[in-house]
């Protein structure tokens, strides 16, 4: 029986979450922090202007909204120059009380998710996988992928070290190519870092990684997947079977 929506979402919610205390574990100096009332914040120094891996996930929108000068003192005070807080599809006030508090739009990327039932599973290409749980493989391919601070993958994601992570990576001539991490929580495999380098892209590298993993966590007794989508990723993503479930919001504060 396909799952619905609204537990998808539920699911994908539970998992970024836990994803983020994962990241932040496993980066130099990184750590995460819990206001009241479920409002967690992230904190990775190696990469104190990327705010995509300092940020800020929540339940309920009145306590964050009355935690975001406690928020932006403890962002100041770790070094961070730049954070984000994530906002859920269909929610319009908290990204209009964000905008009014300084926060700026700085992406919408697709919630995407699906029940392992609905994804073709079967291997489509051969592939030649590298060591299991290289976090630092995968890094290099993210950095070689988008290229947009030199390392910074390698500096944030070398020290992951948690039984719910997984990286998986793609050789070419024994060179890492393409690789794809998963975050396993609760029955969900939450999908992040999934990248391609340039001279490997358009050969399905990247989404017969994804099918693997999901083969691997289907074993173990998972149901269900998620991820947030790029614009560039939605259509393949689609293609495996992921339902578009409506944007995510991201509201940056960066300091001038």
């Amino acid at each position: 029986m396909s799952i619905g929506d609204d537990e998808l979402d539920r699911r994908h919610a539970a998992s970024q979450r836990v994803a983020y205390r994962v990241l932040a574990a496993g980066s130099p100096g990184g750590r995460t922090f819990e206001l009241e009332r479920g409002v967690q914040g992230s904190v990775v120094p190696v990469l104190p202007d990327r705010s995509l891996f300092n940020a800020v996930l929540f339940g309920d929108r009145e306590p964050l909204l009355a935690g975001l000068e406690e928020l932006g003192r403890r962002y100041e005070e770790a070094g961070i120059r730049a954070w984000t807080v994530w906002t859920r599809p269909g929610d319009t006030e908290t990204p209009r009380a964000l905008r009014a508090a300084g926060h700026a739009h700085d992406g919408e990327p697709m919630l995407m998710a699906a029940s392992l039932e609905e994804i073709a599973l079967e291997p489509r290409i051969e592939l030649t996988l590298g060591r299991p749980g290289d976090w630092t493989a995968l890094a290099r391919c993210n950095d070689a992928a988008y290229g947009v601070d030199p390392g910074s993958f390698e500096r944030a994601l070398a020290g992951i070290d948690d039984p719910a992570a997984r990286a998986y990576v793609a050789l070419d001539g024994g060179e890492p190519v393409a690789a794809a991490g998963t975050i396993v929580h609760d029955g969900d495999v939450w999908f992040l870092f999934v990248a391609t380098v340039p001279r490997a892209q358009r050969r399905g590298l990247a989404s017969e990684l994804m099918r693997h993993a999901l083969r691997e966590a289907r074993a173990e007794g998972a149901r269900t997947t998620s991820l947030e989508a790029s614009a560039q990723g939605e259509p393949v993503y689609a293609r495996m079977g992921y339902r578009s479930l409506g944007r995510l919001g991201m509201w940056e504060r960066r300091k001038a």
